[in-house]
């Protein structure tokens, strides 16, 4: 991601995805005193600080980002860049046509799994209100900066293990420490065979078959 830092300053500054002009969220955040700039964000939809990004999703699309795997994914991508994440769900998604107990599964990984704050706001107004007052008490109060700082670097060795081998693809956070549970190292990891890496929760036969051929295919210009 770019790196774009701007100081705190008296007026409240919020980043938008430029594809969130589909909402009225935008003007009502300027109505509220806000200085709202847009921006290609590579994650997520709103920047309220240097740590917290909100990804917003109406019901609808909170649905089907479970069906088609895309919620997880961009949890993925919400803790590798931000330390404090924010979901917010815009209306009420128990009346979409899914099973209320597969969504609190949903809510309850992104809560307990990924440390994702959910928030649930009734409309576009709520929702705006919501991001608005987290940019004011991010800025004002605590005087964060807001901007995009890049991917949080891992803190220790264990932290770095586990960033080299999520950066496999389908790899995700929670696959590269149970790979890492089984193998120790990472080197140990580089020499699995695909029946070892089949016996891990996650990988199947196509992505064990993928990984091997990465960990050992000779490269060739």
């Amino acid at each position: 991601m770019i790196q774009q830092i701007l100081k705190p300053t008296n007026q409240v500054v919020i980043f938008a995805d430029f594809r969130e002009e589909g909402s009225n969220i935008k003007s009502l955040m300027k109505n509220m005193g806000g200085n709202v700039k847009d921006l290609s964000l590579k994650v997520g939809d709103y920047l309220c600080s240097d740590r917290v990004c909100v990804e917003r999703k109406t019901s609808e699309d909170f649905i089907n980002s479970i069906i088609d795997g895309r919620l997880f994914r961009q949890a993925e991508e919400l803790i590798d860049n931000f330390t404090k994440p924010i979901l917010i769900i815009e209306g009420n998604y128990f009346r979409e046509s899914m099973n209320e107990d597969a969504i609190k599964a949903a809510l309850s990984s992104l809560i307990l799994d990924y440390g994702i704050s959910v928030i649930t706001t009734k409309d576009e107004e709520d929702t705006a209100k919501t991001i608005y007052w987290l940019a004011k008490k991010e800025q004002i109060e605590s005087q964060r900066p807001i901007g995009i700082k890049g991917k949080k670097k891992p803190k220790d060795i264990k932290k770095l293990q586990e960033h080299i081998i999520s950066g496999f693809p389908g790899v995700s956070s929670k696959i590269s420490k149970r790979i890492l549970e089984k193998f120790k190292t990472v080197k140990d990891f580089s020499e699995a065979t695909e029946e070892e890496l089949t016996k891990i929760d996650g990988i199947g036969k196509t992505l064990a078959n993928k990984l091997h051929k990465l960990l050992n295919e000779r490269y060739d210009e």
